[in-house]
């Protein structure tokens, strides 16, 4: 993979609501194309690679590739048309770059939403892309940075997952009985009791540690087994509510669709297998 000293620059930009489907299933650009996926999601080849695209991912398809799309689940997301530069602002040769992928999958997908809210901004603005496109550059360029933070392309990455390796131990603690009593009701209080801490001070600190609060951690461990539950049995939803320590199927659903943008039961038709 080499990506290093590569700046991408916006040639065009559209955000797309609500598709419902392409209206090309093959296309080929003579520009980089890059699909960044907000919700909903999508069947892709490009080249020899194929595979499914949704929130948290980008699709980058090389000049001259046919790329094969076939919505799955209506989209929102962003088709970006770009060219690349240099760092130090000398020309690129595109020729010499290498992503090794044509999906990017990002883990810190709050910094990337507030990126596609600003570019979603710029796209409503109906300016000139001369005058629209530097403000583009500017979030398109975070979002690239980010990207090689989590790959471990920047010089400070590898000091920032050495501290990330070395968490709290009260909070290690705490997340280790967070996940042997998620599956039931949780006693915060208790948990932060065994640590010496208020119940205040408890979720402070976890929050501070992992980004989320102990229920929130929870709800994620709960719809990961809901997630994985869905897609290799054939429970019926009030059977997995039961096992995630939810009170009904209906109760499931809510929270299912309210984190997932989907049903449960939409989540198995379109992952499955």
């Amino acid at each position: 993979m080499n990506v290093i000293g590569f700046v991408p620059q916006v040639r065009e930009l559209m955000y797309w609501h609500n598709k419902e489907k392409f209206i090309l299933y093959e296309d080929t650009s003579a520009a980089w194309t890059l699909f960044a996926m907000e919700s909903g999601s999508f069947y892709y080849e490009i080249g020899e690679e194929k595979g499914t695209a949704a929130f948290g991912d980008i699709v980058i398809c090389p000049p001259l590739t046919p790329f094969r799309r076939v919505v799955i689940t209506p989209l929102c997301f962003f088709v970006i048309k770009l060219d690349w530069g240099k760092i130090d602002s000398q020309p690129a040769d595109a020729k010499s770059l290498q992503l090794g992928t044509t999906k990017i999958s990002f883990q810190n997908t709050s910094r990337l939403v507030a990126n596609y809210n600003m570019l979603k901004k710029i796209d409503a603005l109906h300016m000139h892309h001369v005058a629209r496109n530097p403000l583009s550059n500017h979030y398109l360029y975070d979002i690239w940075l980010l990207y090689s933070e989590e790959a471990g392309m920047v010089p400070w990455t590898a000091v920032l997952q050495r501290d990330s390796q070395q968490p709290d131990r009260l909070m290690a603690k705490a997340e280790a009985m967070i996940q042997k009593q998620a599956f039931q009701p949780i006693a915060l209080n208790e948990i932060a009791s065994s640590l010496g801490l208020s119940t205040v001070r408890l979720i402070q600190k976890f929050k501070a540690c992992y980004g989320d609060t102990p229920a929130q951690y929870q709800i994620k461990l709960r719809l990961e087994r809901a997630k994985k539950l869905l897609l290799e049995t054939n429970l019926t939803l009030d059977q997995i509510s039961d096992h995630i320590g939810y009170q009904n199927g209906f109760y499931l659903n809510r929270i299912f669709k309210k984190h997932m943008n989907m049903t449960p039961g939409k989540y198995r038709k379109v992952h499955r297998v």
